[in-house]
């Protein structure tokens, strides 16, 4: 039986919890990367806040840590199908990570930011492979890389936090301010926010198809709209 000196110091019978970075950082991705505190990843492990820092330096560490395993577990797409279906392939990994940890890669530090510059690094390599120039593969890898992140976040603001289901209340105040025209069809691109996105990005990638005819001289098979 526990001494009341014990209980009173907040000790939990049983053995201590085994610890690891490996476990302390999918503590951190499970969570969710956008709201990882030291205190909520230690209450998830029955663990006491002080002993995690016997694995990690700081928040901020174990944060890019936690960043690192999504992206390890999401290798960047093959370039094998050609430039098109692998910059689709990207758009639609990303958004997928970016919708389910919401906040995913905030540049706030230098960590962050360099796992982004690396993702963005083999991308464009990837393209260049494909016989891209280095300016257009930067430029192509950057305009999916911005609608992506810019569809994301307008996702996350249409709809209630606290019920899905309803668009939220910002939403609906702008609606009022259209036309009924333009209302119905924003309305639409709430009720499918995907398949604007889609539509958006086709947009984008009939623009690098355009410019690859120009420098390239000649239009390629993927210079049409699928």
């Amino acid at each position: 039986m526990l001494s009341e000196a014990s209980r009173r110091a907040g000790h939990r019978p049983g053995p201590k919890p085994r610890l690891s970075r490996a476990k302390i950082v999918q503590a951190a991705v499970d969570l969710g990367i956008e709201q990882v505190s030291i205190a909520a990843v230690a209450a998830a492990l029955g663990a006491a806040p002080p002993s995690l820092y016997r694995y990690i330096d700081s928040l901020d560490d174990l944060v890019t840590a936690a960043v690192e395993t999504v992206f390890a577990a999401t290798p960047t797409p093959s370039p094998e199908r050609g430039w098109r279906a692998y910059l689709e392939a990207e758009a639609a990994t990303r958004l997928d990570l970016l919708t389910r940890y919401a906040g995913l890669v905030p540049e706030g530090s230098s960590g962050l930011a360099g796992i982004a510059s690396r993702r963005f690094e083999q991308l464009v390599q990837g393209l260049m492979g494909l016989g891209f120039p280095v300016a257009e593969a930067v430029l192509a890898v950057d305009a999916v890389v911005d609608l992506v992140h810019d569809g994301a976040a307008q996702m996350a603001r249409l709809r209630d936090p606290a019920e899905p289901s309803r668009l939220s209340a910002a939403m609906t105040a702008s609606l009022e301010l259209y036309s009924p025209g333009v209302r119905a069809a924003v309305v639409e691109i709430a009720e499918a926010p995907r398949e604007h996105l889609r539509r958006k990005l086709g947009i984008v990638l009939d623009g690098v198809a355009a410019r690859q005819a120009g420098w390239s001289g000649e239009p390629t098979s993927e210079s049409r709209h699928r």
